[in-house]
């Protein structure tokens, strides 16, 4: 915290926290977190497309029963049946990966809600802290959290495809 850096580094330590303000630096922290969570997702969804592939190599000629409107319709292979499962899941990768750079831009440098007035480097913050860009307007910066509303529609439409798959399953 603040105070015990005082403590170690002197004066300096108290400047800890110039040009920037708990508006921006938890919309910075939300967005920082939301992209490592995308990121961690898809490398999971990566491996799981892996295996399912593997798999279904491996049962390509195991035959099963299809079913439409709840009742058997015609013979299809397992192999099949997964992969329309992962198809679903690959678009859902793919959405996933359109989210990341909306949430990765940097709102930091935009202070309580119009900027700051310290000559804060965004761009050189953004860099650092690993983001692809800085936001484009304080007001919105600090307020906005669409990509978090995205993050979790995202995720409604993931857990759908995957309830169909453990309902088939």
């Amino acid at each position: 915290n603040e105070r015990r850096l005082t403590e170690i580094i002197g004066p300096l330590g108290g400047k800890l926290h110039t040009g920037r303000s708990r508006n921006d630096q938890v919309a910075t922290d939300t967005r920082l977190w939301i992209v490592e969570a995308e990121r961690d997702i898809l490398k999971d969804i990566a491996t799981l497309l892996g295996a399912s592939a593997e798999f279904a190599r491996e049962h390509i000629d195991v035959l099963m029963a299809g079913y439409t409107h709840l009742q058997p319709a015609q013979p299809i292979r397992f192999a099949h049946w997964l992969m329309s499962h992962m198809a679903a899941i690959q678009r859902d990768a793919q959405r996933l990966t359109e989210l990341i750079p909306r949430a990765n831009q940097c709102p930091l440098g935009s202070g309580a809600l119009a900027g700051n007035a310290f000559g804060v480097d965004r761009e050189f913050l953004a860099k650092e802290l690993g983001f692809e860009g800085v936001t484009s307007n304080s007001l919105d910066s600090v307020c906005d959290r669409d990509f978090v509303a995205e993050f979790l529609m995202w995720h409604s439409l993931f857990l759908v495809h995957l309830s169909q798959m453990a309902e088939d399953l």
